[in-house]
């Protein structure tokens, strides 16, 4: 299995539109891994996670083959993962495809319905988009994958899951945007019975002392879901963490600094166009 992550940041991206603080200075001067856009991942090429506005800046970035990708599974509602208008750009008449195949999105209750509006809106054929909805435990198959959406601690407007995703024995726990999880999602996660191969955890606020809010986690946190997981056999020492989804507003959320910080500590930094195979 392999994660490529396109994008790396939370919704203001790193620099921030309109920012001046000096961390958006000191990013844009040093420019490189420092850069980073809204956050996406495919996997294998073939499971794209996330759709937000910069899903074109990757595609011209890093070349994701976009015109074969059959499935796109969404975390929450929120702009920064989600930007449904751009739906209309696979629909006859703006995109010539030669598969003949839709692209399924499986997005749970905010997201479908929005992504079912759009749909409406621009009167888009099930021959270009299929919905799928889908609800927090109940585990669904596509593109060769088992996927099971677990319940996120996050803003619960927006519907929010983490991905428990496995295939031909290999598994990835893609888990940003959320605070600590909930017992129902514990129970689910040690329900699985096997150490993931890579777990990718919310390091919004990077070396922040606390987290301002309900929603996101800091590198302590991280560090103590880690040990908790390996407590509770959903991680072993082979397991690969990594850290994901970072904002601005975080302390020493620059990747040259923090990389430094967490890689003796054992953790692995994103950066936008992180490949990891396993």
């Amino acid at each position: 299995m392999k994660i490529q992550y396109l994008g790396t940041a939370a919704a203001e991206g790193i620099p921030a539109i309109f920012c001046e603080c000096e961390t958006c200075k000191r990013t844009k001067l040093l420019g490189g891994k420092n850069i980073r856009t809204r956050s996406q991942a495919v996997i294998d090429d073939r499971l794209l996670i996330d759709f937000p506005a910069d899903t074109y800046a990757h595609y011209l970035k890093w070349n994701i083959p976009l015109d074969k990708i059959k499935a796109c599974i969404i975390t929450h509602s929120h702009s920064d993962h989600l930007y449904p208008a751009e739906i209309q750009m696979r629909s006859a008449g703006f995109a010539h495809i030669n598969s003949g195949k839709p692209l399924t999105f499986y997005a749970a209750e905010s997201g479908y319905n929005m992504l079912a509006d759009a749909v409406k809106k621009y009167n888009i054929s099930e021959n270009d988009i299929n919905l799928k909805l889908i609800k927090p435990f109940e585990s669904f198959e596509t593109e060769g994958y088992v996927i099971t959406p677990i319940k996120a601690t996050h803003d619960e407007k927006s519907s929010p899951v983490i991905y428990a995703i496995e295939k031909d024995e290999k598994s990835l726990l893609y888990a940003n945007d959320t605070s600590e999880l909930c017992e129902e999602s514990m129970a689910c996660l040690k329900a699985l019975e096997r150490p993931f191969n890579v777990i990718s955890l919310d390091c919004t606020e990077a070396n922040r002392p606390i987290v301002p809010y309900i929603g996101h986690l800091n590198f302590n946190k991280c560090a103590a879901i880690r040990d908790e997981f390996i407590k509770d056999g959903i991680a072993n020492d082979k397991t690969i963490f990594v850290l994901n989804h970072f904002s601005h507003n975080g302390i020493n959320v620059i990747y040259d600094e923090f990389e430094k910080i967490v890689r003796d500590k054992g953790f692995v930094t994103s950066y936008d166009g992180l490949i990891i195979e396993y």
